[in-house]
């Protein structure tokens, strides 16, 4: 008995653990868009993009794997069609609104903007749980701007710099922490807008759950009421 509840003690603990070790994401866009995902381990890569197969064997097998879905896919498709085509020739029993549908045709106009209302609610809960526990430990932004025209060039930057620092501000109010620095100039010598940007970011598991649990039993007691 004494070994299981240190069993027991020992897993509920590497549980904890785990639920305190930072999940960490990282963000980069040069030409094209890479995500990064660590947790325990260094970041790895998530692919974003499918490379090109090149292998006519290994395309050749892609094909027939498309060819036998379709397939499958017509097939459920007829067995669907005869299934609602009996279905139809017989008396069936009308079906019955699911409990959100109840409530509004209950409550009318005003129990679906209540319910809107209540859904806005649970989402800005969570939302608000995530980014008050949310570090972001790096964000670095640099716009080049450049267009064929000079004149061009200056109003997109002004364009640019009206939309992104009030962003970044709005960012740096809502989250835990954020280390920033962003560069927005224009570029006369060349004719196209190049961007890079690196976002790096962590938050605890903990976080993510107790936010999700939290905005689930608020669910369930707007559904009750």
């Amino acid at each position: 008995m004494n070994i299981f509840l240190l069993i027991l003690a020992g897993l509920l603990l590497l549980i904890v653990l785990l639920l305190f070790c930072p999940l960490v994401v990282k963000i980069t866009y040069q030409d094209k868009v890479q995500l990064k995902i660590g947790y325990l381990f260094p970041l790895f890569t998530i692919p974003l993009e499918k490379k090109e197969e090149t292998d006519p064997r290994k395309i050749a097998k892609q094909a027939e794997k498309k060819r036998k879905k379709e397939e499958k896919k017509k097939r459920r498709e007829e067995k669907k069609k005869q299934k609602q085509k009996a279905a139809s020739a017989e008396d069936t029993p009308e079906k019955k609104d699911n409990f959100v549908v109840a409530k509004i045709k209950s409550k009318g106009l005003g129990g679906l903007i209540e319910l809107l209302k209540e859904l806005v609610r649970i989402l800005g809960y969570l939302l608000n749980k995530i980014t008050s526990h949310l570090v972001i430990s790096r964000m670095d932004l640099s716009v080049a701007i450049a267009t064929e025209d000079a004149a061009q060039t200056a109003l997109k930057c002004g364009y640019a710099c009206t939309a992104i620092f009030p962003l970044l501000s709005f960012i740096e109010q809502h989250v835990k922490k954020c280390r920033h620095r962003e560069q927005i100039y224009p570029v006369f010598t060349q004719t196209e807008t190049k961007v890079d940007f690196v976002l790096k970011a962590r938050i605890m598991p903990f976080f993510l759950l107790s936010g999700a649990l939290g905005s689930l039993i608020k669910a369930l007691k707007a559904l009750e009421k």
